[in-house]
């Protein structure tokens, strides 16, 4: 089994490859866009949902030549011959490597984030429950919301209560 570290990088501005052009790429797009990361798209097939978005597109077969100058890349192409080229070719090329849905093919994986302002709760659970990681990051949110609407403009202490019940 994998051990992963659970850290926070500064992503704004680092070249980020989404390989794959569908609706798994579009959810891994949004998630990404609210941390600044400069992302580009390689896929033979792009929705329209992503051409819109107003990032660079190149709607072409992936090659590893396409890996040069990416701090990191995710797969999401739901092709496992493919993603296994895709892992050795970014392990090679210096990229970080993610797998949709893959974790034995990862080098990092993503948690389950909520975000509000300057705060940023990850919940992960070793790429081994995703659904128990949202259920935590979603129990987190529901009470750190909470908090924040019963004390002075959010300024206050989380009580007890939160972590005890995380």
């Amino acid at each position: 089994m994998k051990n992963y570290l659970p850290i926070s990088i500064d992503i704004s501005d680092e070249k980020i490859l989404i390989i794959g052009g569908g609706q798994r790429a579009l959810k891994k797009i949004r998630i990404l866009q609210r941390f600044g990361a400069n992302l580009e798209v390689v896929a033979e097939n792009i929705i329209d949902e992503i051409l819109s978005i107003g990032i660079t597109c190149y709607q072409k077969r992936y090659d590893k030549s396409d890996l040069k100058g990416y701090l990191m890349l995710y797969s999401c192409t739901n092709n496992e011959e493919l993603d296994r080229q895709i892992t050795f070719d970014g392990r090679e090329a210096g990229v970080l490597v993610n797998i949709h849905d893959n974790p034995s093919l990862c080098q990092f994986v993503s948690p389950a984030i909520y975000k509000d302002g300057n705060i940023t709760v990850a919940v992960s659970s070793n790429a081994q429950d995703v659904y128990e990681s949202i259920r935590l990051r979603n129990l987190i949110q529901k009470y750190l919301e909470k908090d924040k609407k019963g004390t002075d403009k959010g300024k206050g202490t989380v009580s007890a209560e939160v972590i005890s019940h995380a």
